[in-house]
């Protein structure tokens, strides 16, 4: 039985729910939950279908929430709401009910749902596509007792892993995680049934596919080892290899649907790992309300953390060869390198990676140094950062924010990178006035001295360094004199097409300086002539420096600096961090590296 109702309320959608239960003579609600779905006009009819479908095995009432906030001021300013009924017929013993939320009612979707959620029994939420950045803050989040994410449903699925990790709550899960229960439970059989250490792990997958990264943060948090995330064409996950001391467990899917399992000292066997439909997704998540754990401490192990492009024990012997020489007091962490398609998406995958990056900080010492660089891969991480899922995981109040160079203007002028990123990003958050640290400027109190101002931001970090304590890792020539400067947790730095770093440019008598942390930089090349700029010794002094560079303009300059070793003639060649050196490119920035640098 269908019911069409116009301009209603949910206390006649109630009514209406009765009435045509009691006229199909079924009185008695038997349904165990509600499930919510939040999907657009396009994509509702596949979400109803794959809910109606799992809802066969747990009965539910089904809210479909389709927002319509209307393009015009006229059509915003409305409010109605239009429902379809449906009990019976396709829906088995369930009930599901269409809202379309038209106008200003759209931006209160919880008031509708509220009145609609079955008495004493849980609630799921669904969104097929385009979450909220913290699902379990959303007004229909909060309704709901599990939370339902899909980042395969994405545009950039990896970014959206790394907003999942900084804006988990007990109740979320996604899809992404539920197609790899398979998976899990063949490789978990498998090395019951052989009792071996595993020493490392590679897992092949299609690129910018969720599942796959999810499964190889399973394997590295559970297992403790290495974890190669190997591109392949797929579809889906293709392979995972567990290399033990007695031979490697093998389980390979070429095609989508029957896989084959290799155990050392056993004959290979086929086992069913088809690639399931959303309704058998949604069906598993519903069996189970209690906070996934395993999913929670999986999808925040970090991403960073797993093996890319290279053998776990090149990865390692490499990490090893690099501590050996800081320890040494010789070269500090090699470069890795990082492609995206192309600059959009290397910005948002770079700002979720940030977001991160400044979460683990906090975690490990209480709070974050970052070191912010400006020009247009600067503004854009910024403008990505701003609108990034998980922005609100970060605890603002707890960032130190700090500026690789300036260009020596009076305050508020518009070419400052200081006046850029308040109106890109940090206008918009709660940070803490103190601990927000911009370069003099040029109407300051040190006038157009520009050595002076150097002088002053130079003690200013000093003053950082010292006053870092257990948590912050003060460093540089002795924590807290002339000299030091706080370990950057993240230094950013832009790429300039002649090789610059922050305002060190070749040849530039400030890029061969090696005692002062900061200088002033006079007849720079590019305009204004004049700046203030880190030094070489103060950037290589940050815990992780990442290099950002996109465009065609920037692929001979990146070449040039992952090829070179004077710093003098490349400075960014002598751009370094102690722990990583992270080259972020799209594609365009990296056409010209060679394949051995790439690779």
């Amino acid at each position: 039985m269908n019911i069409d109702l116009t301009d209603t309320t949910s206390g006649r959608i109630n009514a209406a729910l009765v009435r045509a239960r009691r006229a199909m003579g079924s009185p008695a609600v038997g349904m165990v939950l509600t499930l919510v779905i939040v999907t657009d006009e396009g994509s509702h009819y596949d979400a109803l279908k794959a809910a109606s479908d799992a809802s066969k095995e747990h009965p539910s009432r089904i809210l479909v929430v389709v927002r319509r906030p209307g393009r015009s001021p006229r059509d915003r300013a409305m409010a109605r709401l239009d429902a379809e009924v449906r009990v019976g017929g396709e829906t088995g013993t369930g009930e599901t009910v269409l809202l379309r939320l038209h106008g200003e009612l759209a931006n209160h979707a919880h008031s509708v749902v509220l009145p609609l959620l079955l008495p004493d029994a849980p609630v799921v939420l669904w969104w097929p596509a385009d979450p909220p950045e913290y699902p379990s803050k959303d007004p229909l989040g909060a309704l709901a007792q599990r939370r339902i994410t899909d980042a395969a449903e994405t545009e950039d699925p990896v970014a959206a892993l790394r907003g999942r990790a900084s804006s988990y709550a007990p109740g979320d899960t996604d899809l992404a995680w539920t197609r790899v229960t398979l998976w899990r439970s063949v490789l978990a059989a498998a090395l019951d049934q052989k009792q071996a250490r595993v020493t490392r792990a590679v897992v092949e997958g299609e690129e910018y596919n969720p599942s796959s990264e999810l499964l190889a943060l399973w394997l590295a948090d559970r297992l403790g080892v290495p974890v190669e995330r190997v591109l392949s064409g797929g579809p889906g996950i293709t392979a995972v290899r567990l290399a033990t001391e007695e031979g490697d467990i093998c389980l390979e899917r070429g095609d989508g649907s029957l896989a084959t399992l290799s155990v050392p000292g056993q004959p290979d066997r086929s086992v069913a790992l088809h690639r399931r439909s959303t309704a058998e997704l949604i069906a598993e998540e519903l069996r189970r309300l209690d906070p996934d754990g395993t999913y929670a401490s999986a999808v925040r192990f970090g991403l960073d953390r797993l093996v890319r492009g290279q053998v776990a024990e090149m990865e390692a012997a490499e990490a090893a060869q690099a501590q050996a020489a800081r320890a040494t007091g010789g070269e500090q962490a090699p470069p890795q390198i990082v492609v995206h398609p192309d600059k959009e998406r290397m910005a948002r995958a770079t700002a979720a990676r940030l977001i991160t990056a400044i979460v683990d900080a906090q975690t490990a010492r209480g709070r974050a140094h970052v070191a912010l660089t400006g020009g247009r891969g600067g503004n854009a991480l910024l403008a990505a950062l701003a609108q990034a899922p998980g922005r609100d995981g970060v605890d603002w109040s707890r960032v130190d924010l700090w500026w690789g160079d300036e260009r020596f203007l009076p305050d508020g002028d518009p070419d400052r990178n200081h006046t850029q990123a308040r109106e890109a990003l940090l206008d918009t958050l709660p940070l803490e006035p103190s601990r927000v640290h911009p370069m003099p400027a040029g109407d300051g109190p040190h006038g157009d001295d520009v050595d002076a101002a150097a002088e002053a931001y130079a003690a200013e970090l000093a003053a950082a360094a010292g006053d870092s304590g257990p948590g912050g890792g003060g460093t540089g020539d002795g924590g807290g004199t002339d000299g030091a400067v706080p370990a950057f947790d993240v230094l950013l730095l832009g790429l300039g097409p002649d090789t610059h770093v922050a305002s060190l440019f070749p040849g530039h008598p400030a890029a061969r300086e090696t005692g002062r942390t900061v200088v002033g930089v006079r007849q720079a090349p590019k305009p204004p002539p004049t700046r203030i700029s880190l030094t070489l010794p103060a950037l290589r002094a940050a815990r992780e420096v990442w290099l950002l560079a996109a465009g065609e303009d920037k692929a001979e300059a990146a070449a040039d600096a992952l090829t070179a070793g004077d710093p003098a003639r490349t400075p960014a060649a002598g751009a370094r961090g102690h722990e990583r050196t992270l080259w972020i490119l799209d594609e365009k920035a990296a056409a010209r590296l060679p394949e051995s640098v790439r690779s």
